[in-house]
């Protein structure tokens, strides 16, 4: 089995002003423009609260997938509260509205991630999958805790429902530890620093808090290797990895489509009232 090296560093930016006041802070984990080096991941925000209450306004998505990923604190909506550890995964497809009547608590950070769809799941009927944390699965191995809310780690298999193969996986490692994870040798996947620090990848590359590495895309077919060796504080790592879809895409506000064309259209049927409230849709 091939053994992963990660291929790039890059530092989380400093946190700027947000969308929704003066109480929120963002910084962008992936950037948006370069999504042969990041397919299907087109963007991820770092979006940090100092002050609860009511926090942005309700708002559409169309053509895409987003993942909120809880770091600290709450959010709640119409569709739920989200809790530390808990996961949003809201699959827009022909389009959505959400974040109703949104209350944030003090101290809140969560990771939004943005996903491209598959050209024949674009305009797929939208939907919301809400990932409890104590309900995700769990791998543990020598010194090493893997929450598993998407994809494989091991032989322990996440059931939440993909539309682009993707990996995700929060793994926490005691000072030394040494954790192991399987990935297709297609996948194009990136890992953030949380806490700690781990020695990642062939080459060893340390990933301490606020750094991000990526592990691009081998030629080899098959499955491949990602080896993490916790520093001697320990670590926290998210990894993230998913199929490229090596499709064209354009995009514009929360949209994401084939062909301008097509994003006309999200904004007319937006417009027009076509889009469902998330909160609307079967659990």
């Amino acid at each position: 089995m091939r053994d992963r090296q990660i291929n790039e560093v890059t530092a989380i930016p400093p946190l700027t002003p947000g969308f929704a006041g003066d109480q929120h802070k963002a910084a962008l984990v992936v950037k948006p423009g370069d999504l042969a080096l990041t397919d299907p991941f087109f963007l991820m925000a770092d979006d940090q609260v100092t002050s609860g209450g009511p926090f942005g306004e309700a708002h559409p998505h169309a053509g895409l997938e987003t993942v909120t990923f809880m770091l600290n604190g709450f959010m709640e909506d119409g569709t739920g509260r989200l809790e530390e550890g808990d996961v949003e995964w809201m699959t827009a497809g022909s389009g959505i509205v959400h974040n109703k009547d949104t209350v944030v608590s003090t101290g809140m950070r969560l990771f939004q991630l943005w996903l491209i769809l598959p050209e024949r799941d674009r305009n797929m009927e939208p939907r919301v999958q809400i990932l409890k944390r104590d309900q995700m699965p769990v791998r543990r191995e020598l010194g090493a805790e893997a929450r598993i809310y998407s994809g494989r780690s091991g032989d322990t298999l996440s059931t939440t429902k993909n539309a682009v193969p993707v990996t995700l996986v929060d793994i926490r490692l005691q000072p030394g530890a040494v954790f192991e994870q399987d990935l297709p040798g297609a996948y194009n996947g990136f890992v953030v620093g949380l806490g700690g620090e781990a020695f990642v990848g062939s080459h060893s590359t340390m990933i301490s808090a606020g750094f991000v590495g990526w592990t691009h895309p081998l030629e080899e077919k098959g499955e491949s290797r990602l080896r993490l060796t916790a520093g001697p504080l320990g670590g926290r790592i998210m990894l993230y990895a998913g199929q490229p879809q090596n499709i064209q895409v354009v995009a514009r506000g929360p949209f994401i489509a084939g062909t301008a064309q097509e994003l006309d259209g999200y904004y007319r049927s937006y417009r027009h009232g076509e889009f469902p409230q998330a909160e609307s849709l079967p659990a």
